[in-house]
């Protein structure tokens, strides 16, 4: 029982890093083999869902289709696209994310890619932006809300405006409720408190989120 509730505690601290507090009012579903990396102005719920701020708003996403071995699951081989940033404006609605879903090797390998995302709500198509965040070297622990950030600062093609951009700041100027420093702290904790078979399943479950 001592093991599950550390294991669960490592869930939630891992999972509150990356929250802030700001308001808002924007619902955003995302397909199973898509993970929401970073929002630029709300709050992630888990890697399917966020919560944004009504407005223009970007949301960073990556595809992450799994291709099933032959011989074992552990085998599976995973397939990713670059980080794709897509801007949209929106107010009060629930909107989900839809793509083509690969129907084999193949067709997942292209579709990484040159992943092609739209939003809906309501079952109508919403005026996106879509652009790839290039990525290169280690990837582990990557800053995402920063590297959107970095995004914008370039003056991408799915870059928010000035309007876009004067909500996010305003939102980032929300206090936290808990502050990074202690979540990090408590983490580190909760690591150091688990058995080595706990800390590995812990590593396991989070890596591949990074």
């Amino acid at each position: 029982m001592k093991g599950y509730q550390k294991w669960s505690g490592l869930t939630l601290l891992w999972s509150a890093l990356g929250m802030s507090t700001a308001q808002a009012a924007v619902e955003v579903v995302v397909p199973p083999d898509f993970q929401i990396l970073a929002v630029s102005a709300g709050k992630l719920q888990d890697e399917q869902h966020a919560t944004l701020a009504d407005g223009e708003q970007q949301l960073l996403v990556r595809y992450e289709g799994v291709i099933p071995s032959r011989n074992s699951s552990e085998n599976d081989r995973q397939v990713r696209s670059d980080p794709q940033v897509v801007r949209y404006q929106a107010s009060n609605q629930r909107l989900t994310l839809v793509a083509q879903q690969p129907a084999d090797e193949q067709a997942m390998v292209a579709y990484a890619k040159a992943p092609v995302v739209t939003l809906q709500a309501n079952g109508q198509a919403l005026d996106t932006q879509q652009d790839a965040l290039v990525t290169s070297g280690m990837l582990i622990g990557m800053d995402w809300r920063a590297r959107l950030g970095e995004y914008n600062r370039s003056g991408g093609k799915a870059a928010l405006t000035m309007a876009g951009a004067a909500t996010t700041v305003a939102a980032g100027n929300a206090v936290p409720a808990v502050a990074t420093s202690e979540l990090e702290g408590r983490l580190q904790q909760l690591f150091l408190q688990a058995d080595p078979e706990l800390r590995k399943r812990f590593v396991g479950w989070a890596v591949p989120r990074l």
